[in-house]
């Protein structure tokens, strides 16, 4: 006996329904975005852990701050190719109280900078760290940093166009010791990641320039 064609009907609305929710779980990084990390990690020779507890106590600025270092979910790690030389890099869902929140891209400087620096959009929510202090517009963004004195040399016309061509998608960058990161939305696509694995490390190369600059 065959199906009626509202029994039919029934059925392809919800294999549509489950093949909606598959792209959405896809897209939020789980569990569909794991595969995703797993082969973009494998392809450039990177490696891949489905958690990491830790990784993220390593920083303390940012969304650290704002929410706790909480779990790294997804995460991948390894070099960055650059003019200067190759890059440590971390990528990784962030998730906090629970929650994922972003995507979290990190890409080591190869010198210490004597201070943090967070530049935000306007549209980012205002720092609750005390121990920042606005310093000055720098680009499309705002500068709250630490110690202004220590980092003020870093602050270059250079740099602005580095943080500008990092994306009005990605609300908040900062910089740490040797460490520039950024947030970047869920769902964010490998190709969207590279590219800002890329921006991150010419806003460290700019850095550095500075750093050895003011050593001279």
């Amino acid at each position: 006996m065959g199906l009626s064609p509202t029994v039919w009907f029934v059925i392809a609305v919800i294999a549509l329904v489950l093949g909606a929710g598959l792209v959405f779980a896809d897209r939020r990084g789980v569990p569909g975005g794991a595969k995703d990390r797993k082969r973009w990690a494998a392809t450039h020779d990177w490696e891949y852990l489905d958690t990491d507890p830790v990784l993220p106590s390593r920083w303390r600025y940012g969304t650290i701050h704002q929410g706790g270092p909480g779990v790294a979910r997804n995460l991948m790690s390894g070099d960055v190719p650059t003019p200067e030389g190759p890059r440590h890099a971390y990528v990784f869902d962030h998730e906090q109280a629970g929650r994922l929140n972003s995507v979290l891209v990190a890409v080591q400087v190869q010198e210490q900078l004597p201070a943090a620096v967070e530049l935000r959009l306007p549209s980012a929510p205002l720092p609750d760290d005390a121990g920042l202090d606005l310093l000055e517009p720098v680009g499309e963004r705002y500068a709250f940093v630490s110690d202004p004195d220590a980092v003020r040399h870093l602050i270059t016309p250079r740099l602005a166009k580095a943080s500008d061509l990092v994306g009005d998608d990605v609300e908040l960058l900062w910089a740490e010791e040797s460490w520039v990161l950024a947030t970047a939305p869920l769902g964010s696509s490998s190709e969207r990641v590279q590219e800002l694995l890329a921006d991150l490390a010419e806003v460290a190369a700019v850095l550095e320039q500075s750093l050895r600059v003011k050593r001279r």
